[in-house]
């Protein structure tokens, strides 16, 4: 079974708003006596499931199975009786959502109320739930698992919403977790990186949430398909900080770096771009192409446009039959929904085309490859360095950025002090670094300790590009050649394939080591030996105490800190290649590009001046007391 995204959220918009939908893990209070008619209905949410409906069902979804109100649950009190519509309840199971739930039933505004739960409901609640139903209008009670937002097929993340109002963030980033596992009916085992308290911390929370959940046997039997365990991969963010600086050179991960995604969500100067794989065809096929394969995509896409509706023209259409005739003008709504996506990707294009040349990204760039990836000796590269540092032109940010990789690469504290120096003279640099970021770049590698040596490894040999032509008229400001920057027979760079796609995130030696452990990298540490596993219950009882995870099917993968687009197409790439074998999925708490991933190391800088535990590189600024916390026991 393929860990499907798109098909988790397909069930579950059944449940909720197909009427004949299959009662499944649910607890029936009365029968429905209105299941096959068709009656309006309202939906009311909190603040949590709002933002999981409007990411993942659009309007016309909802339109179309007879939601014709929304309402915040919230405001209940505020509420216009009507007794003719039915109202469909999809809330979170906490403290806020559930008090208001019970005041709504006490006075019911609507006929009668399904109540749907995004996560598991306490026993407690339910019981509070059927004491306040005095009117019986509640028809049903289910727990739906979507405690998390689905981006991608291959991606998720955890509901941001929960943690930032919870007193306790790792017991509510576990819960949004588990909500997952059971949407999937996995029951896996628990690796996580073993110098990471932070995932310790979250590994023995899931663990007694799978545990303890014997009463309703949740976890049982969910692994019944399946000839190995699943496995839930925990890794820290901060076991890579090199990734999220590096500038991406593929599609979605470029409009995320230069225009920001902001849950599928892309905001424009004049409008708001709406990024769907599954209802955008060519986003679907573009989304992982480097800058000159989806140039030259493009290019093809607009010249398909333009034979298509030439045949649409005047002087054609005078000369068709009536038959001809209809099935052009069919067609005419299909061609203005294909050039209305041909000026959004255009904009998209053009803002990332205009970023790069205003930022002198094709050197930087480079140099930024060139340093992590080792494509040149380390006097050259420190010389490229300064050049660069010394020109007033470049940003302080992307002058920031490579000190820190060079920082990271090469551990020289007197080139580190060099390259400050040239930051802080105003002839070189405007505005001059902060003093947040000049204690960065000092701390950079304290803060972060060299885990693996063997960053900056070349492509695998799948990763097959040709000759691209670029958009001429779109792209006449830049100075190179996207046919030569993008060709891995470009001999311009001294036999190195590709510059600009040189690196590879750390996360690819860790997935070929747990996929493939023959094939594993033989440079640096052994990625798989730093992961600690912990097994459930219920895996011990299917797969004996002698569990082995040697070869993998089912991979969750879960990045504390954030995680990047970049990462989601390593994933993807795996998944090609694995030809259904075995199946990946990505999530975080957040997606990062490089200015987020700055910022989210500012504040830990920041944070190091109030309190110095903060800074021995375990948490991202924890106070003493939450570093304290007690942590589970793990049985």
């Amino acid at each position: 079974m393929s860990l499907s995204l798109f098909k988790v959220k397909q069930t579950y918009f059944d449940k909720l708003f197909k009427s004949n939908a299959p009662d499944v893990n649910s607890s029936s209070l009365t029968s429905s006596t209105n299941a096959n008619k068709k009656i309006p209905k309202v939906l009311l949410l909190d603040n949590i499931t709002t933002s999981i409906i409007s990411l993942s069902y659009t309007q016309s979804q909802l339109l179309s199975n007879d939601v014709i109100l929304i309402e915040l649950i919230e405001n209940h009190k505020q509420l216009s009786t009507m007794k003719h519509l039915d109202c469909i309840v999809y809330i979170n199971p906490n403290t806020t959502s559930i008090k208001h739930l019970l005041e709504e039933l006490k006075s019911p505004h609507f006929r009668n109320y399904q109540v749907f739960f995004n996560n598991v409901a306490g026993k407690n609640d339910i019981e509070q739930l059927a004491v306040a139903d005095e009117y019986e209008a509640v028809d049903r009670v289910m727990e739906i698992f979507q405690d998390y937002y689905i981006l991608n097929d291959e991606l998720y993340l955890n509901n941001s919403l929960s943690m930032a109002h919870s007193v306790n963030p790792v017991l509510e980033q576990a819960k949004s977790v588990t909500s997952l596992l059971l949407a999937l009916k996995k029951s896996p085992v628990i690796k996580f990186e073993s110098n990471s308290i932070d995932l310790k911390k979250l590994s023995s929370e899931l663990l007694y949430i799978i545990n303890s959940n014997s009463n309703n046997n949740l976890f049982d039997d969910l692994n019944q398909r399946s000839d190995t365990p699943p496995v839930l991969l925990l890794l820290d963010r901060k076991n890579d900080p090199i990734t999220p600086l590096l500038t991406p050179w593929t599609y979605q991960s470029m409009i995320h770096e230069f225009l920001a995604i902001d849950k599928n969500v892309v905001t424009l100067p004049d409008n708001q771009v709406i990024l769907s794989q599954q209802d955008d065809s060519f986003y679907n096929e573009s989304m992982y192409l480097n800058y000159g394969d989806l140039t030259n995509k493009f290019q093809k896409y607009v010249e398909q446009y333009k034979t298509e509706t030439k045949q649409s023209s005047i002087d054609n259409l005078k000369s068709q039959n009536l038959a001809e005739l209809k099935k052009t003008l069919t067609k005419f709504p299909e061609y203005k929904k294909i050039s209305v996506n041909i000026l959004t990707h255009l904009n998209l294009i053009s803002g990332i085309d205009e970023q790069i040349s205003k930022q002198q990204l094709w050197d930087i760039g480079e140099l930024q490859q060139t340093i992590i990836c080792d494509l040149d000796n380390q006097s050259d590269i420190k010389n490229k360095l300064t050049q660069v540092l010394e020109n007033k032109a470049i940003s302080t940010v992307n002058k920031i950025k490579l000190v820190l990789l060079y920082s990271y690469k090469f551990h020289n504290p007197t080139d580190l002090s060099l390259f400050i120096s040239k930051l802080e003279n105003e002839i070189f640099t405007s505005p001059l670094p902060t003093p947040t970021q000049l204690e960065l770049m000092k701390k950079f590698t304290t803060l972060f300790k060299s885990h693996d040596v063997s960053f900056g490894s070349n492509q695998d040999s799948h990763d097959q590009h040709h000759n691209r032509q670029g958009l001429s008229n779109l792209f006449t400001n830049k100075k190179v050649n996207i046919n030569n920057l993008f060709n891995r027979n470009n001999s311009n760079h001294s036999g190195s394939e590709n510059v600009y796609l040189s690196y590879t995130p750390r996360l690819n030696q860790i997935l070929s080591s747990l996929i493939k452990p023959e094939t594993a990298p033989s440079q640096g540490l052994n990625l798989h030996s730093n992961l600690s596993t912990l097994y459930p219950e219920v895996v011990k009882q299917q797969y004996g105490s002698d569990t082995s995870t040697d070869t993998v099917q089912d991979l969750i993968i879960y990045f504390q800190g954030g995680v990047t687009y970049e990462e989601l197409r390593l994933v993807h790439e795996f998944n090609e290649r694995g030809n259904k074998k075995y199946n990946i999925i990505i999530g975080s708490d957040e997606m990062l590009n490089s200015s987020q991933w700055l910022t989210k190391m500012y504040q830990m800088i920041s944070k190091s001046h109030k309190n110095d535990e903060a800074l021995d590189g375990d948490n991202f600024g924890m106070s003493s007391q939450d570093r304290q916390a007690q942590l589970r026991e793990i049985l």
